[in-house]
C-alpha cells in the first residue's frame, strides 16, 4: 500500500500522497469511508457512504469527493 504511518493515522508522503499539502493525516475504514486532516490547508473532510464497497484503503467515491474539495479551494492551501 505504502502508506507511513504516525501515531494512528497515516501521514502524507511522497510514495503515496493523498493531498498536495505536507501536513496531512489520514484514515480510510471499510467500504470506502475517508478522513482527511490537512493542516496547510486548514480544513477536516470526511466521506461516509450509504452503500459500502469493498476495501480498506477507500475507493474512487472517497476519493473524487477529496478531489473535488481541494479544486473548491482553488489553490488556496495554505501552504507555507
Amino acid at each position: 500500500m505504502g502508506v507511513t504511518f504516525g501515531i494512528g493515522y497515516a501521514i502524507n508522503s511522497t510514495r503515496k500522497p493523498i493531498a498536495p499539502n505536507p501536513r496531512v493525516c489520514y484514515w480510510g475504514g471499510w467500504g470506502g469511508s475517508l478522513i482527511v486532516n490537512d493542516l496547510d490547508a486548514r480544513m477536516t473532510m470526511t466521506y461516509v457512504m450509504n452503500r459500502m464497497g469493498e476495501g480498506t484503503v477507500g475507493d474512487e467515491r472517497s476519493h473524487s469527493v477529496l478531489a473535488a474539495v481541494y479544486r473548491a479551494l482553488d489553490g488556496k492551501t495554505g501552504r507555507r
